[in-house]
């Protein structure tokens, strides 16, 4: 079967956490005898007629590339978020089942998003105020609680636009720097979990499976953020009952069938950090010895849902 896989940005520009990744793929489709075909976002040229929306990529239809089955490694931060998910929807609109959808990228890209669509769920998650004038820190604060606090921008990954702050004084500073500029993204501040110290579990699901779950560590003097690509340890994680579940809802409320959950272990139980709807696969291979990207090749192949 062709498989197509849709990356953003130019391919030869990429980090190499996304050529990492890519390679994976592409080496387990092969594997599994299938066809994979990469498509860059900067190659598909969307178009708009009396016969509806459509898409060129190199100069040609869908149809002549037999484009079907499509999974997107939403590999983008920042700005333009809603311009890159309109792309993947353009591919929903002709027919193309998706994974993962646009709506749901657009959730899990955008850490407001995220928020709303886990709190509509009742999803258990770290205290968080979001502020976007920085007239309310003094209630930020009052509402969080107490120092370190955690700050990050709404859009980021991979643990960039995550900060910890120790005081208000150093917050305000942050923040009025932040802010200086005419209409800025809203901030979130965070409750800091001291227990988890510098720990949490990856979960990665595809559809109704966990494939894994990893403990990932900072091992660096001074670095709270335990992310695998900055340098955090992993290894295998047992998950009791009550955390996969929360794991589950997670995903169900954000709408992702693809997806990574962080979990932090709190006092008050397992509590939803972020939902990744581009999970690297490097760490978690190496962390469970299971062949993930093989897995999710195996998921495409079956995957039929078409959502316009």
């Amino acid at each position: 079967m062709k498989i197509h896989i849709l990356t953003f940005g130019n391919f030869d520009n990429a980090s190499g956490v996304t050529k990492t990744d890519l390679r994976l793929l592409m080496e387990a489709g092969k594997r599994l005898g299938h066809e994979i075909e990469i498509i860059s976002s900067t190659d598909c040229q969307l178009t708009f007629s009396k016969e509806g929306p459509g898409i060129l990529i190199k100069g040609k239809t869908l149809k002549e590339l037999g484009v079907k089955r499509l999974l997107v490694r939403a590999n983008f931060l920042g700005t333009n978020v809603e311009f890159r998910t309109a792309v993947i929807k353009q591919f929903q609109i002709a027919g193309v089942a998706v994974i993962n959808n646009h709506l749901a990228v657009l959730r899990a890209k955008n850490k407001l998003r995220t928020m709303q669509s886990l709190g509509k769920g009742k999803i258990p998650m770290p205290k968080t105020f979001m502020i976007s004038s920085k007239e309310y820190i003094d209630d930020a604060v009052k509402y969080i609680g107490k120092f370190p606090m955690i700050l990050k921008t709404v859009t980021g990954s991979h643990g960039s636009g995550v900060s910890i702050v120790e005081s208000k004084r150093g917050l305000r500073s942050v923040v009025e720097l932040i802010m200086r500029n005419e209409g800025p993204e809203p901030l979130m501040l965070q409750e800091y979990v001291r227990e988890s110290k510098g720990k949490d579990i990856r979960v990665f699901i595809v559809g109704k499976r966990i494939l894994a779950a990893m403990e990932r560590i900072a091992t660096k003097k001074g670095e709270f953020r335990s992310n695998f690509h900055l340098g955090g340890r992993v290894r295998v994680a047992e998950m009791s009952r009550k955390e996969k579940d929360v794991a589950f809802s997670a995903v169900k409320a954000i709408g992702l069938d693809m997806a990574g959950v962080d979990i932090l272990r709190t006092n008050d139980g397992p509590k939803v950090l972020e939902v990744n709807a581009n999970p690297g696969l490097e760490g978690i291979t190496q962390a469970s010895g299971r062949d993930i990207a093989g897995e999710i090749i195996k998921y495409t192949v079956k995957f039929k849902k078409v959502i316009k």
